[in-house]
């Protein structure tokens, strides 16, 4: 009777404050004396105060100064010293490819995925399983708690279900795009996806498992009719890869009729890299509610070219951030990605003010959630929205690091030894980049064994 009437007095409390949301329900953790980074629009300024969040691991309320009296909560997180910023979300990423890193290091795309594959081809579905597992928990280290994972695709199997299984496991957010070798006949592809969504839909009620995906393909009009059948179909977002490298750009380009024509353009069909675009390509886009994912790291790597964000940004194109693969970027950090792709703008444009810290941001977190169609669950810190943050300490390893400005300090002065915990639906899954509810050593030991089996069969061939 009195743990109800404390509840009575909390949402009582809690009417005067503007903005809050009224429940009655058993707090999961409270944060307290925090620097709140929220990155919803509107609310530049960072909130020095709460958070709290509810049994179901979503936010039920977040402000300035202390929590209301009697605010319900399992477990208090003092927060003082301490920056926290919405989990980053990765729009882009191949997790399978935590276990091919340092491959192809002179080469464009093309020759680098051809390095890749004299591995990759050799591995099992059952690899597969272990190498998406390990690459999601490096993810979650680097306080990446949310990503869209493109399947395999480079030949038949059954293997996505196998990436699912590892991604359930892992803890992470997610959105798996299916993928099948696009060699295969088209109603071959389509039944294989049927295969798939037939294991997947017992799990889509997980609160992890944030909707169906695709490996979209505009390469030719048939490939894109089949990714328009399954969108119509299945409600399905599609990532396609994209303009990504300028060797035959013109060429490239001219297959964007294939979206137009197939009708894909729209809030459900988002582009990977998307770099070497014409200005109509851009406005056709941004019309249709498309957006794109952005890959900085990757993309220097890979030579392909910078992207015009900020005219992106104007002509109206959702644009959110991706790692990539850790094959192609080699470390899922998105602070280095932010910095890597901030510096690049600024010294493109030959202007510091192109774009400032809060703003990319803004793009790894609400930005990738607004391009993936999720940012209703995840991207900001706001009630009703799962509480997915990191918590940063500015200072590290020494005893103090002034503060000035905590998005530029975040964006410029962090990495992930900043990193003191992640929380994926108020439960902190990382303690100072190691994952909490796995075996981390054992998981690395399989995947090294794994590794070391596909190198010694693609040595002998």
């Amino acid at each position: 009777m009195k743990t109800f009437f404390r509840i009575l007095l909390w949402t009582a409390a809690l009417g005067s404050i503007p903005g809050a949301v009224l429940v009655a329900a058993p707090g999961k953790l409270l944060v307290r004396n925090a620097t709140l980074l929220a990155m919803k629009h509107g609310e530049e300024r960072p909130i020095i105060g709460y958070m709290a969040v509810g049994a179901d691991g979503r936010i039920t309320a977040i402000g300035a100064g202390e929590p209301p009296a009697g605010t319900p909560a399992g477990s208090t997180l003092d927060a003082t010293g301490r920056i926290i910023v919405p989990g980053f979300i990765s729009a882009h990423s191949h997790l399978f490819q935590s276990a091919l890193r340092g491959l192809g290091a002179d080469q464009y795309v093309r020759g680098w995925g051809q390095a890749v594959r004299v591995y990759s081809v050799h591995a099992t579905d059952e690899d597969l399983y272990w190498f998406t597992l390990h690459g999601a928990l490096d993810h979650l280290r680097h306080g990446i708690t949310g990503v869209f994972n493109f399947g395999y695709g480079h030949r038949a199997g059954a293997y996505n279900d196998e990436q699912l299984r590892g991604l359930l496991d892992s803890g992470i957010r997610f959105v798996h795009a299916f993928a099948q070798a696009r060699t295969l006949p088209v109603e071959e592809q389509y039944q294989s996806f049927l295969d798939y969504y037939a294991f997947a839909k017992p799990h889509l009620n997980n609160p992890n498992f944030l909707r169906l995906g695709i490996t979209g393909q505009g390469a030719t009009l048939e490939q894109t009719k089949l990714d328009r059948r399954l969108m119509t179909e299945f409600g399905v977002l599609n990532e396609t890869h994209f303009l990504e490298y300028p060797v035959g750009k013109e060429e490239q380009q001219k297959n964007f009729q294939n979206f137009i024509d197939t009708g894909t353009l729209g809030p459900d069909q988002f582009f990977g890299h998307f770099i070497h675009t014409t200005d109509e390509m851009l406005k056709k886009t941004a019309a249709a509610g498309s957006g794109m994912s952005w890959q900085p790291l990757s993309n220097g790597r890979l030579a392909s070219g910078i992207a015009d964000i900020p005219k992106y940004l104007s002509l109206g194109v959702k644009v959110g951030m991706g790692v990539d693969g850790q094959a192609s970027a080699d470390l899922p950090d998105p602070f280095e990605n932010m910095r890597v792709g901030l510096y690049f703008l600024r010294a493109k444009n030959e202007d510091a003010s192109v774009m400032q810290p809060i703003d990319i941001l803004r793009l790894h977190t609400l930005g990738s959630a607004q391009v993936m169609g999720v940012a209703d669950k995840i991207g900001s810190l706001e009630p009703g929205k799962y509480a997915d943050f990191v918590v940063l300490n500015p200072a590290g390893g020494l005893d103090r690091a002034p503060v000035f400005d905590p998005y530029a300090t975040v964006v410029f002065a962090c990495n992930s030894a900043n990193i003191e915990s992640v929380y994926v639906g108020g439960d902190m899954v990382v303690d100072h980049v190691t994952p909490v509810k796995t075996d981390m050593a054992r998981i690395s030991a399989e995947v090294g064994a794994r590794v070391e089996r596909m190198r010694g069969v693609a040595t002998k061939k």
